[in-house]
């Protein structure tokens, strides 16, 4: 199986690429970002915690730990264990030790990360709206610290969806798409 992870600041196509790809991706599997899912629950007017960004870490953990059992071709997973680490040190500080267990625990085959060239939507639960270009920079020094394999998302509209599908293929060639 081909695991590939969407990351990046928020409000930069995470959610959208995801679905797209997996639209395109033959035999893929998704798990979708599980925080909005537990915020949303909360409310609007909800203020979290540590303890519930480590809840939403350990049950991204548990979604991973299943998805990665499968015998899908590939494995699509919007948010991971770097987008929880730097919300963490952004909101918190220093990284949670915990946290950084996941991140290496739940490894993926390629890394794409969203550059924020979108436009800004407003949404109760994002928090970032003018310092986006910073935090991506955190994304890709962290990534390419770790030595992952990394594709930058960039450009909008279809181009922007088809440009890295054509990576994606280029790097996975036997990894099939519908169209094929």
């Amino acid at each position: 199986m081909i695991r590939i992870a969407i990351t990046g600041p928020e409000c930069c196509g995470k959610s959208t690429l995801c679905e797209w790809l997996s639209e395109r991706i033959f035999d893929a599997r998704v798990v979708k970002e599980y925080s909005r899912e537990y915020l949303t629950a909360k409310g609007p007017s909800y203020i979290y915690s540590e303890k519930d960004v480590l809840a939403i870490a350990r049950r991204t953990a548990e979604l991973l730990s299943k998805a990665f059992k499968s015998t899908s071709d590939a494995l699509i997973v919007d948010t991971d264990f770097y987008v929880l680490d730097i919300w963490w040190r952004e909101r918190f500080g220093e990284s949670n030790e915990e946290i950084l267990m996941m991140k290496e625990t739940y490894d993926f085959d390629l890394y794409l990360v969203c550059q924020p060239d979108l436009p800004w939507e407003a949404d109760p639960l994002r928090e970032n709206p003018y310092d986006r270009d910073r935090l991506f920079a955190m994304y890709v020094e962290d990534l390419f610290n770790d030595g992952k394999t990394v594709e930058i998302v960039k450009g909008t509209g279809q181009e922007r969806m088809q440009r890295i599908l054509e990576k994606i293929l280029m790097r996975f060639p036997n990894l099939m798409t519908e169209e094929d």
